[in-house]
């Protein structure tokens, strides 16, 4: 595929993964739309992809807030005239105890997570309409598929983007706009630095470009559905098809502590 030209809009391109797919879109000479909170860090992106003649458009704000949202697709239609390929890449992650979760917690992670990439969806197909072609590659997670211990919250908002991409392949059948899921495994990115609890794992992290190999396979090969490492695939049979078992895999694996429930019970005034 010819990307010369093309807009593409990537979410979370401050770090990690969405920094990752801006380099690469650059280096195929497309024309980009970087969205983060970190301005300093986005800079640095942008300046990155500009030294190989790319144009950048910044832009910086809370993904959490639908106007701002929204206004990312506008400016890409400002700037550029069109919008071809959205990847909706920005995620907040919430590994922390049920227990111990809020109100806020839940607003927000599911607002970033969720309502967003349905909000930029939404004020993108009209563009991609019009020019009768479009790429919508939303990144979830293996929590999409297999809710880990301490990430309720966050595999919520993950099993519902799933849904989400899915519906997509569906309901856009036949107007050559092609949406794509990816379900990320372990990569190695600041994310596990965010962890509100003790993460159990401690296993391989994978390159941030094993994920951009798969957006690039998504759009090239029209894949609806990708998961990076493939291996997962397995832990996903695994849960479908015995989920009694994975559930006492996971409770081995890494169970919740009697102190856990014991300060749960106290904070509710409840006997311990």
């Amino acid at each position: 595929m010819n990307y010369t030209g093309k807009v593409a809009v990537v979410t979370g391109a401050s770090s990690g993964i969405g920094r990752q797919l801006a380099l690469d879109f650059a280096a195929r000479r497309a024309r980009l739309v970087l969205v983060a909170r970190r301005g300093d860090l986005l800079e640095e992106v942008a300046a990155a992809c500009r030294e190989g003649g790319c144009e950048v458009e910044v832009l910086v704000g809370d993904l959490a807030e639908r106007d701002f949202a929204v206004s990312v697709v506008a400016r890409a239609a400002a700037r550029f005239g069109r919008l071809d390929i959205l990847v909706n890449n920005a995620a907040v992650p919430k590994h922390k105890h049920f227990f111990d979760v809020t109100h806020e917690d839940v607003e927000y992670t599911l607002r970033v997570n969720l309502l967003a990439p349905a909000h930029m969806t939404v004020a993108a197909l009209p563009l991609m309409l019009k020019q009768g072609e479009g790429y919508v590659i939303n990144i979830s997670s293996a929590a999409g598929r297999i809710p880990p211990p301490r990430e309720t919250i966050y595999a919520a908002s993950k099993f519902a983007l799933t849904g989400f991409s899915e519906g997509l392949a569906l309901d856009l059948a036949g107007s050559s706009i092609h949406p794509a899921v990816i379900h990320v495994g372990p990569i190695d990115t600041e994310i596990w630095d965010k962890a509100e609890a003790p993460v159990r794992y401690r296993g391989r992290k994978h390159p941030p470009d094993l994920v951009s190999r798969a957006v690039f396979r998504c759009i090239e090969k029209r894949r609806y559905e990708m998961t990076v490492p493939g291996s997962l695939r397995w832990a996903f049979a695994l849960k479908f098809l015995l989920p009694g078992v994975f559930r006492r895999g996971a409770a081995r694996w890494d169970p919740v502590p009697p102190e856990v429930v014991e300060a749960a019970r106290r904070s509710a005034g409840g006997p311990v």
